[in-house]
């Protein structure tokens, strides 16, 4: 079998890949110029700019406007089959995560809400709002809301303690068997600009979903948005 002549923008991506496995490149790193690096490569700019974009659509890169190139961090991998916290899949990967929790109170359900969970409008709920970081970081704002007679002791210092999986667990045994979960892209508005770090109207993935437990009662509702260079989906289909 003959072997297929690898395209020049192609070997450029491969020996850039190359360099972040020996670590030449790391984490955070600016790469060179798009002219500095048609010249070490003997290739027009163009060339450059179609292997950066293809390493970008593999997320091993990011572009910051007017800055340049740099190593992508590495990414949050969300198992939609599993329902382990995002707290635990960043330390998974070697991150320090944290969460800080911005505000916690007992609310009556809106008419959007009230749609969403198959509930009355105005049926009390707690609802739950954190930043999660990896490092010094913000990568997501979590929202939860979460129905009071299933957790009817539940506080701010248990929050600031745990996460709410482990909570739910271990303080009211409750076990998170079935979703319905959804991934769109929004914009960020003034909160998530000022949270989060990044300008208004920048793209955004927000994850939200409906998560019961084994006696099929409605325990949470969730809608966060996360960074989408933080976030790394996974679909695993055991059928």
């Amino acid at each position: 079998m003959r072997k297929r002549i690898l395209f020049k923008d192609e070997e450029i991506t491969r020996e850039i890949e190359r360099r972040i496995r020996d670590e030449r490149l790391s984490e955070g790193d600016r790469l060179p110029s798009e002219r500095q690096l048609a010249e070490e490569f003997g290739v027009q700019r163009d060339t450059v700019r179609s292997a950066l974009e293809i390493l970008m659509k593999k997320g091993v890169l990011i572009r910051k406007p007017r800055k340049g190139y740099f190593v992508a961090p590495e990414r949050i991998e969300l198992n939609l089959k599993d329902f382990s916290s995002i707290k635990k899949e960043i330390e998974s990967i070697g991150y320090r995560s944290k969460s800080i929790l911005l505000n916690y109170e007992l609310i009556s359900m809106s008419k959007r809400l009230a749609e969403i969970t198959k509930m009355p409008v105005g049926t009390l709920c707690f609802q739950i709002l954190r930043v999660r970081y990896d490092i010094e970081r913000p990568i997501s704002l979590e929202r939860s809301y979460l129905i009071p007679e299933h957790v009817p002791e539940l506080s701010r210092e248990d929050l600031e303690k745990q996460t709410l999986v482990s909570l739910l667990k271990h303080d009211y045994g409750i076990t998170l068997v079935r979703a319905f979960q959804r991934i769109t892209q929004v914009y960020g508005g003034d909160m998530e600009a000022e949270l989060l770090r990044i300008s208004r109207n920048e793209p955004l993935i927000r994850y939200e979903g409906l998560l019961y437990d084994r006696k099929d009662r409605l325990i949470e509702y969730f809608d966060n948005v996360i960074l989408p260079c933080s976030l790394e989906i996974h679909i695993v289909d055991y059928a």
